[in-house]
């Protein structure tokens, strides 16, 4: 199926799923609630259907029952670049960043993106959609890491599959259709990245893994082995560590990889 007819029934899905999801929360009427939630189940088996949902890059997402939980005010003020051609798409995701308080401003184009960039708004979040009329999603991440952007990128696509000149733009990946749960998943992340980005400035993070996997860590790093740090960190456990080792080669930083596994 041609990538551009994929890409506006994928919108037209996320579409149905979002209203339907409002109209569940809502619950005026059970039965309306119902049908709604209904059409939303079907949607979902839609995108399923024609979408490959082996993600090269992880979605981030959490679980309802864990939001009560979630300090929200660290959130406040934090920079967002919307950029989509879909109008409807922009809208209801700066309805969600809203509740969050976060500074947003929103594009409908690469080119666009580039421009707001360089008039002085410098986002700490772009959400790129990937496929537009002009400049693609991948394409104008490229562009705004040239020109200086520390953003941390998502993409925002129905799309998963994608080649690794596109999948390694980005910091992250938000799946069409989202939820406000994703959504949250993307802002820690974030904000842990944030944490190990400053740790790894001070050079003072220590990893808190195992001794074994220290040494077999420390091995391939003094080496420079590249491929078979990134293949090691990938079986560790989701922590800071992780994050803070996955960072750190992305830069081929190996000398702070050393200094985080022998420092006292």
């Amino acid at each position: 199926m041609d990538k551009k007819i994929l890409h506006e029934i994928e919108n037209y899905l996320h579409q149905i799923i979002s209203h339907s999801e409002h109209i569940v929360e809502l619950k005026s009427c059970s039965d309306v609630a119902d049908y709604a939630a209904k059409i939303k189940k079907s949607a979902y088996n839609i995108d399923a259907m024609i979408s490959d949902n082996a993600a090269n890059k992880k979605e981030v997402a959490i679980s309802k029952d864990s939001l009560d939980a979630i300090d929200f005010g660290q959130f406040v003020g934090i920079k967002v670049m919307i950029v989509d051609d879909i109008e409807e798409n922009i809208e209801i995701m700066e309805n969600i960043f809203k509740t969050f308080s976060c500074e947003i401003i929103s594009a409908n184009s690469g080119e666009e993106a580039i421009k707001i960039y360089k008039s002085g708004f410098s986002p700490e979040i772009v959400c790129m959609d990937i496929i537009m009329p002009g400049m693609d999603g991948a394409e104008a991440a490229r562009q705004l890491r040239t020109l200086g952007s520390k953003a941390f990128f998502i993409a925002v696509s129905a799309l998963k599959n994608q080649p690794k000149n596109i999948t390694s733009v980005f910091d992250s990946w938000l799946p069409k259709p989202f939820t406000i749960e994703h959504i949250v998943g993307t802002l820690l992340e974030y904000k842990s990245r944030q944490e190990v980005h400053s740790a790894d400035d001070n050079s003072q993070f220590k990893l808190e893994i195992d001794e074994d996997i220290k040494d077999e860590l420390l091995e391939y790093a003094r080496n420079g082995a590249y491929t078979s740090l990134a293949t090691l960190i990938q079986t560790l456990p989701d922590t800071k560590s992780k994050s803070f080792l996955q960072v750190t080669l992305k830069k081929m930083n190996f000398d702070s990889i050393i200094k985080s596994i022998v420092s006292p």
